[in-house]
């Protein structure tokens, strides 16, 4: 698996991905509705298999939905009228690596797979470990917001505006925090049952399955991604790896 790095600087973006072209980090499993895959000054209309590549904005319209596979495992799904930006992707055999996600409008899903995982919004940086997370963002009486939303495992929460060595705010299963720009990262707030129902709803997915591939399997072909699990660096090599069970995710939605 070839190491797929973004990079800022200067104001200017450096990827490292083969000097030929880009390869896929994700494929489109699942789209209802209308929505498109913006690549540099090309818009592409979402299909299923088609490849995600590193710096892709994937954008749905008012009914539209979309579910992407990373070559991590990481699952996000979008919600109508949503943007989202694939900022940084590495991925490695040596390395667990890292993925950065720009929402820049609306509601996603995220599953989180293999890499250490962020999601930039434009009120705060949410950090995953393990996790399930439902995020929300837009404009909320005239100023941008972020809702998260800890499904399962815990997510770090920092403010964009904090200061340096600000420590983050821990969201455990079942919290949620809505940041305003430019305030305090206030307490989180533990939901009821039917507060996390009707949260998840917007995303939510039901029927047709696909299974991600686990280590015993060797891998899967996702259009044209093929997708090898990788062993993360801090098992312990002298102890039996547990095989994990699969993971189901619905794809129609």
């Amino acid at each position: 698996m070839k190491l797929l790095i973004a990079a800022v600087c200067g104001g200017f973006v450096f990827t490292l991905a083969g000097a030929a072209s880009a390869e896929s980090i994700a494929s489109i499993v699942a789209v209802r509705g209308k929505a498109t895959v913006e690549r540099g000054s090309k818009r592409l209309d979402a299909q299923p298999r088609l490849g995600i590549e590193l710096l892709d904005t994937v954008a749905t319209q008012e009914g539209g939905r979309v579910k992407l596979l990373f070559i991590d495992d990481s699952v996000l799904t979008l919600a109508e009228k949503s943007r989202m930006s694939v900022d940084t992707f590495i991925h490695s055999r040596s390395d667990r690596g890292k993925s950065l996600f720009n929402l820049i409008d609306g509601k996603m899903r995220a599953v989180v797979g293999k890499t250490r995982f962020e999601v930039k919004t434009p009120t705060v940086v949410a950090a995953a470990r393990g996790t399930v997370i439902l995020f929300d963002t837009g404009i909320l009486n005239g100023q941008p917001f972020t809702r998260i939303t800890c499904l399962e495992g815990i997510v770090d929460v920092r403010s964009l505006t904090a200061a340096p060595g600000t420590p983050p705010v821990l969201l455990s299963p079942g919290q949620s925090m809505v940041v305003m720009s430019g305030q305090a990262l206030p307490a989180p707030t533990q939901l009821t049952p039917a507060e996390i129902e009707k949260l998840k709803q917007d995303t939510a997915s039901s029927g047709s399955e696909i299974k991600l591939p686990d280590v015993a399997s060797g891998g899967a072909i996702v259009g044209n991604v093929e997708i090898k699990p990788i062993q993360p660096p801090f098992i312990d090599k002298q102890q039996p790896i547990k095989q994990p069970s699969s993971v189901t995710i619905g794809v129609k939605f």
